[in-house]
């Protein structure tokens, strides 16, 4: 049996356990639909969607769970969810689309939503988990600043 505090915290990292799951299996829908005439665009986009929009999703929410000292309020964790959503949506709609612009609208608020990620941990790092999770977001913000100099050097 859960206690309530456990049972706080799944619900906590559900949202975005459950769409990064749905990105996980749509990435490899992709995956499988350009597999016999592979596309630049297309290839790009089912590892996005599987390593992004899914598989760092699930861990940036459940780490936001189980490492913060204080949950964050069920309205933080909505508006999270909505900006790190709507920056992939961006990033992914910019790059299909050929436009730098949709692809930096994206990315800021791709950002924005690490910045929540990191906010809803905050608190003194006293074990390697949280030093962990941290640097993790603070790699995956890097990658984004990345891929977004590539759009601008497409474009």
């Amino acid at each position: 049996m859960l206690t309530a505090g456990a049972a706080a915290r799944w619900r906590a990292a559900a949202p975005f356990g459950a769409l990064g799951v749905a990105a996980i299996i749509a990435g490899g829908l992709v995956a499988a639909a350009v597999a016999r005439h592979p596309a630049e665009h297309p290839v790009w986009t089912s590892a996005y969607l599987v390593l992004i929009v899914g598989v760092a999703q699930v861990v940036f929410g459940a780490g936001q769970a189980w490492l913060s000292e204080r949950l964050p309020s069920s309205g933080w964790i909505a508006g999270e969810w909505i900006v790190f959503n709507l920056g992939n949506a961006g990033v992914i709609a910019g790059t299909m689309l050929g436009s730098f612009r949709i692809v930096l609208v994206g990315t800021v608020l791709f950002v924005a939503g690490i910045a929540a990620f990191l906010l809803g941990t905050r608190g003194p790092v006293r074990d390697g988990w949280r030093a962990g999770y941290r640097i993790l977001l603070g790699l995956v913000f890097l990658s984004s600043l990345a891929g977004l100099a590539l759009s601008l050097r497409a474009h």
